[in-house]
């Protein structure tokens, strides 16, 4: 990224004051403490900045795994970005395993961390007696 992008980015955020919630408890810190990573909430440019971190993403998903099947032959999907949201997509459970396992590894390297208690696994299966398999969560592996 220019040097000169970078530093009208930084200048962005520089003399914001924070203010921490906590529950119905807030307190306002000024400028005396600074976040040393993250984008700003509601700030229209942290989707944009989001997108340019994990950029890369397409790089871990894009070779080695299955995917899941499509409306087209021969086309397969391994993942979907919007936002700052990330689906993962497959039909074998095992592939679903190891793409949790390369996202877990991903987000470790880039600094991220995955919400696994907002995170959800969407089983679309025509066949009801079909039993949804137990993945291993990125937090139970610690």
């Amino acid at each position: 990224m220019p040097f000169y992008l970078v530093n009208v980015i930084k200048q962005m955020y520089d003399g914001d004051e924070y203010v921490l919630i906590d529950g119905a408890n807030t307190t306002s810190i000024g400028n005396s403490a600074v976040p040393l990573r993250g984008a700003k909430q509601s700030c229209p440019l942290s989707p944009l900045l989001f997108s340019l971190f994990i950029n890369d993403v397409d790089d871990e998903f894009g070779t080695g795994f299955m995917g899941a099947v499509t409306g087209t032959e021969g086309l397969r999907v391994t993942h979907m970005l919007y936002a700052d949201d990330l689906t993962l997509t497959a039909n074998d459970p095992v592939q679903l395993q190891k793409m949790l396992r390369r996202l877990e590894s991903y987000a470790a390297r880039k600094g991220l961390t995955v919400i696994v208690q907002i995170s959800y696994i969407v089983n679309f299966n025509a066949n009801r007696n079909f039993a949804v398999p137990v993945f291993l969560s990125l937090q139970s592996r610690a």
